[in-house]
């Protein structure tokens, strides 16, 4: 048997918990989240938390049951659901009893044998009188019976298409621009409770029926009653913008100076050297430490945003010795047409929700021994006006030809740092709204956008999102008005608290972990999706990349400008925002649009807008006034939600993860020729797989629903295989995406590999390996085992 009996049978079909069942939800019963602030007219109905509940007593191995006097009157009863047995897995389970899940397991009375004689004797003279009606009934009704069941699982029909184009066609600049006007009102000199409060109020009003407010109490490191300072040998004080500190700030309390921090950053006065380290990499730390001692001194650093994950940067200047840093952003790194060097900005060195990471966090909640920093590091963002003044910095743009900026070599460069941000708890609410499947309601589609930060946001870095989800909705909600459902369940999510590193979305999928890892099919973000001008930008998992290309392509005649939509422009690259948790935690395939203010060949590297939260940008000035871009991403968005949630079969494609895999080895020269037979091998099983069970599952004549059915678990759950144990800070679990578009090798193998120049050491390289090996096992036996469930079933039904 060989692998198959190995101990990696943990992460086969078996292990991923993938369960069948029939719950039959009705409306008044199907729960939601609580809330407590939410008033009319909103129904507050779908209660997840029971929801979770129902799920994990599903997943026990016996069920309790009380005798109450209206258990007839409940849907379901707990004693009718038993859970599969079969050494093989539920999917072994459901080929050998489709029907499983409804059997009762109550004990029939016994009966005497003259009773039993009675029953047989009746029971014979009704199959002699009834039997000839039921098959004349049968065949003569066989036909309209078979073209049923063809709608039921086949593909769309003609009059459904149609159908689906029209909600397409609904999406109107009009209407998104309608929205934003509303949305950037409610916003004003509102908190964040209210502005969600206030979106869930515009969810309601156009129809949607179940919407829902959830409070979080948060750890959240907010600025100070005054604004961080760098002072000199001399006594001269800036702020950070280059200001100098002067009684005036004290008279006007400029709200842009306060802005300009590093959230959970160390606390307190930090003096020492500044030293240049260029953007921090591995190389620029190595020239560092060659030149000179870093280690038993008080050293800041110098560095700038891009090349790698901004924590990433930070774990290596403190492995090194530094104890803190001011991060600016070089001219050269921003669009041509950008004036943004000069602008103060904001940090989060929270990428992965709360600091406080406990579900006890909701209703207010707090945890006395909380960590209020997340790293020992003084962290300060600055400008380039500042750095004028600290050294001799001169202007690095000549013509069209842009020098990047290097602090010239300068003796005596000791500068005090003080930072006294303010770490407090305080309430942030994510809005939901959910729209039912008529087939397959407990599977869902999520589609997600952030809503206003608590500081320094214009209202078109969020309200824009905001806007086109809700324009989705209220296209949505004209067809369900006229009877229509998607066959899915499609949630709708408005975050807060993600400018503080995705709190509103983490703190959700920490508390209904379970339910959302078994049910959740795919994301599909709105972060910023309309930073821009230049270029369309298509972020996607391996999995989704085709099904996203046919609908970009298929988009192109609608594009606004021709030079915005070059074709198929996807890329498997780190996701910004709120995908973060449902990518790396959850395990499910992403989907982002948004159109950037690059062109495809100035993205840096990474995104810096991914990590700065620029405190600018003229809130008069639209980077898209008639809202062309705007109707165009909610299009492209709508369309990809409408093929995932009204598809019978899942639009994902196993062979595309298998050969971005095989990909990402071929060109790692730090991959041994083991990992690259492992590759080949997931190839070939997912080659297999393909030929063997997706090619019938998309031909509505060989069509059948419970393969199918069999066939959407596997590839709902296959990115699970592919997340690592412990990822370097910055870098995502999920190992298909990479940290920019420019390489194709592992991101996280690559940059080990560097770092074992810096550490002397391949130690934390063969950690990585191994886990990217197991990765590739892991992936590898997933699909093996699918083929031997779908095997078994066909000798069992020969």
């Amino acid at each position: 048997m060989g692998e198959r009996e190995s101990n990696s049978t943990s992460i086969s079909l078996q292990g991923q918990e993938l369960t069948y069942r029939k719950l039959g939800w009705t409306g008044s019963d199907l729960p939601y989240i609580e809330s407590d602030d939410i008033q009319p007219p909103l129904e507050l109905e779908w209660d997840m938390e029971t929801e979770l509940q129902e799920a994990d007593q599903f997943q026990t191995n016996h069920f309790t049951h009380s005798p109450s006097t209206n258990q007839h009157n409940h849907v379901y009863s707990s004693t009718s659901i038993q859970p599969a047995t079969s050494p093989k897995g539920r999917f072994q389970r459901l080929q050998e009893e489709p029907e499983y899940f409804s059997h009762y397991t109550e004990q029939e009375p016994k009966r005497s044998s003259k009773h039993v004689c009675t029953i047989v004797k009746f029971f014979c003279t009704f199959l002699f009188i009834f039997i000839p009606g039921f098959l004349i009934g049968h065949f003569s009704n066989r036909n309209s019976y078979s073209s049923n069941c063809s709608i039921e699982i086949g593909p769309a029909s003609s009059s459904e298409t149609n159908f689906l184009s029209e909600i397409i066609n609904n999406v109107s600049k009009e209407n998104i621009e309608k929205h934003y006007k509303y949305l950037t009102q409610i916003s004003v000199n509102n908190t964040d409770s209210d502005t969600a409060k206030g979106i869930a109020l515009l969810w309601t009003s156009i129809g949607l029926k179940e919407v829902q407010l959830v409070n979080y109490s948060a750890l959240l490191d907010l600025p100070g009653s005054s604004p961080n300072t760098i002072t000199l040998n001399n006594g001269q004080c800036y702020y950070p913008n280059g200001q100098q500190c002067d009684e005036e700030f004290k008279r006007h309390k400029s709200h842009e100076i306060l802005l300009s921090y590093a959230a959970y950053s160390a606390k307190g006065t930090l003096e020492g050297e500044i030293i240049d380290v260029q953007y921090g990499t591995v190389k620029d730390l190595q020239r560092v430490t060659q030149a000179r001692n870093v280690t038993n001194s008080s050293l800041i650093a110098l560095m700038k945003l891009g090349m790698l994950p901004l924590l990433y940067k930070l774990s290596l200047l403190e492995e090194v010795g530094f104890r803190g840093a001011l991060i600016y952003v070089d001219p050269c790194d921003l669009p041509e047409k950008s004036n943004l060097h000069d602008n103060p900005f904001m940090i989060s060195l929270n990428n992965a929700g709360d600091p406080v990471t406990f579900s006890a966090s909701k209703h207010g909640e707090n945890n006395p021994t909380a960590t209020e920093t997340l790293t020992s590091m003084f962290v300060q963002p600055v400008t380039i006006s500042l750095l004028k003044k600290l050294f001799a910095v001169t202007e690095t743009t000549t013509g069209s030809k842009c020098t990047p900026l290097i602090v010239p070599e300068k003796e005596n460069r000791t500068f005090q740092l003080n930072i006294q941000s303010l770490v407090t708890y305080e309430d942030i609410s994510n809005a939901f709204g959910i729209l039912r499947g008529a087939l397959l309601p407990g599977k869902y589609i999520i589609l997600g956008a952030p809503h206003k930060g608590k500081y320094g946001q214009n209202p078109q870095e969020w309200a824009s999102a905001a806007a086109i989800m809700t324009t989705i909705i209220e296209s949505l909600m004209s067809k369900v008005k006229e009877g229509w459902r998607p066959q899915r369940t499609i949630i709708f999510c408005s975050w807060g608290g993600s400018q503080f590193g995705n709190i509103g979305s983490y703190k959700w999928a920490e508390e209904f972990r379970r339910i959302l890892e078994s049910n959740s099919v795919a994301y599909i973000g709105l972060h910023q999706p309309i930073s821009g001008n230049a270029s369309l930008q298509s972020i996607v998992s391996p999995s989704l990349q085709q099904v996203t290309s046919e609908i970009t392509k298929k988009m192109q005649v609608t594009c606004p400008k021709k030079d915005l939509c070059p074709g198929s422009n996807v890329s498997s690259v780190q996701m910004p925002g709120d995908a973060n948790v449902f990518i790396n935690s959850i395990g499910i395939p992403a989907v982002q649009f948004s159109v950037e203010e690059y062109k495809l060949s100035e993205v840096p590297v990474p995104n810096i807008f991914s990590e700065a939260l620029f405190i600018k940008k003229d809130s008069n000035q639209q980077v898209d006034p008639l809202f062309h871009l705007h109707e165009y991403i909610a299009k492209l968005t709508l369309e990809l939600v409408l093929q995932i949630a009204s598809e019978p079969l899942l639009p994902f494609n196993a062979l595309d993860v298998a050969l971005e895999i095989q990909k990402n080895i071929e060109v790692d020269n730090v991959s041994m020729n083991f990992l690259m037979e492992k590759a080949r091998r997931l190839r070939e099983t997912v080659q297999l797989f393909q030929s063997n069970e997706m090619r019938p599952a998309n031909d509505p004549m060989e069509r059948d629903p419970t393969r199918v059915r069999m066939l959407n678990d596997i590839l709902q759950n296959m990115e699970k295989n592919f997340l690592i144990q412990n990822a370097p800070p910055g870098f995502f679990r999920n190992i298909l995406y990479r940290v920019d578009g420019k390489r194709t090798q592992f991101s996280v193998l690559q940059e080990t590999q560097d770092y074992t120049t810096l550490s002397k050491s391949n130690k934390t390289l063969l950690a990585v390996l191994e886990m990217v090996t197991n990765c590739i096992s892991s992936a590898q036996l997933y699909f093996n085992e699918s083929l031997h469930v779908f095997e078994d079933g066909l000798d069992r039904n020969g």
